[in-house]
């Protein structure tokens, strides 16, 4: 990596250039060594190769999925770790993971233990992956733990596939609303406002209205786009901050039936991930920060540096979720039973089954909610351009 650099010499001369390494901590490690006094250092904005390659080249979460259901088959068949890698990257078709696992198997060869090898690969391992790895290969039952990450993994696309599914219509429909109203505006009115504006009628509001919005779609489009653009940047710049993200997810948190999807969704994640990292034997504080690090929502995020904060100081972990909100207190006792009875995470793996039920009924229900709300929208919608189009065509009648 190239890092752009402003020092001082000795003498007190400014100093400018480039210098390639591995993080910012190295270069400036570097510099010092050259008797220079660091004044800023920051990464080099330039196109990378490699970067643009690892985007056209992404490897997808099927590939991640199989490679680990095979080479848990593979381990658990008593083949050495290397050679189960190098199995596999000779099957792979996909250029970069075949190349990636290529570097696993010059890694582990080289002696680097498969935990630390895959965490050079974040973009296709995440912290969750490693962590795991790294308990089994500590414990001595990698191949157990890669096969219930394999399921857990499987369980999440199979999710996910589902609340996709359930979103495709709605978004199908308002897609079309947007073209059709877009066609309307900029091809079909301005014909109109022609055969009106010739025949000197005193048009009604609603007419007034629809010319109005087609005048604004054709005459300042260039306008319209700029402030689109300024509002999602706008947007983005407040979700970069970390009370803009917190607001805005409480937001969605406390809107109906779209709130309970959500937190139903982070619910079935928390408790999944919470099931793997326990049955791999990962003690809960680790585990906490590793599904903190994992949790978008910034709501249960802030919750999970709080319940850190207690286990730390000798409360568990289902005092510190009971105490929270946004966490159901269901939830937090059947946590509370688990520590009782040693059985930790099969109450997680159950309240995940739950979540994930509870899930199905809320995309269910929003659909159910959605369908009729765009029925009414769009009937509106036809209503007030019927009524537009139609009235000054009948007063133009009844004038003869």
């Amino acid at each position: 990596m190239i890092f752009k650099y402003r020092a001082r010499d000795l003498k007190g001369d400014d100093r400018n250039g480039e210098i390639e390494s591995n993080d910012a901590h190295g270069a400036a490690t570097v510099l010092r060594r050259q008797g220079l006094i660091v004044i800023s250092i920051n990464p080099k904005t330039t196109i990378n190769i490699k970067v643009l390659d690892k985007f056209l080249n992404r490897v997808s979460s099927d590939s991640v999925v199989n490679f680990t259901r095979q080479i848990a088959t593979m381990i658990e068949a008593g083949l050495v770790l290397s050679e189960a890698v190098d199995i596999l990257s000779e099957q792979q078709s996909q250029k970069r993971f075949k190349e990636v696992l290529e570097e696993i198997s010059a890694d582990l060869k080289g002696g680097l233990s498969f935990a630390a090898s895959l965490g050079r690969y974040q973009d296709i391992f995440p912290n969750l992956y490693v962590n795991l790895v790294k308990a089994g290969e500590t414990s001595g039952k990698l191949d157990e733990v890669l096969i219930r990450m394999a399921d857990t993994l499987e369980k999440e696309r199979e999710f996910k596939a589902r609340i996709k599914g359930a979103m495709i219509y709605p978004m199908v429909v308002i897609t079309m609303m947007f073209f059709v109203i877009v066609i309307m505006m900029v091809f079909v009115i301005p014909k109109l406002t022609g055969f009106y504006t010739q025949s000197n009628l005193d048009l009604p509001l609603p007419t007034k209205i629809l010319i109005g919005a087609s005048s604004l779609f054709t005459n300042f489009w260039w306008a319209m786009i700029v402030v689109t653009i300024s509002i999602v940047f706008g947007f983005k710049r407040f979700l970069s901050t970390s009370r803009g993200k917190y607001t805005w997810d409480r937001f969605l948190l406390k809107i109906p039936k779209l709130g309970t999807l959500i937190s139903n969704v982070i619910l079935t994640n928390f408790n999944r991930t919470f099931a793997l990292l326990t049955s791999a034997g990962i003690p809960m504080l680790d585990a906490i920060n590793i599904v903190e690090d994992v949790t978008s929502n910034a709501v249960y995020k802030e919750g999970l540096k709080t319940a850190y904060t207690g286990v730390e100081s000798g409360l568990t972990f289902s005092q510190q979720l009971i105490a929270l909100p946004y966490f159901p207190r269901l939830m937090g006792q059947m946590i509370r039973v688990g520590e009782e009875t040693g059985k930790i995470d099969e109450i997680f793996k159950r309240l995940a089954d739950y979540y994930e039920s509870e899930s199905d009924h809320a995309i269910k229900n929003l659909t159910v909610a959605i369908e009729p709300l765009i029925l009414v929208v769009l009937g509106i919608g036809v209503a007030f351009l019927v009524i537009s189009i139609i009235l000054p065509i009948y007063k133009l009648t009844t004038s003869f």
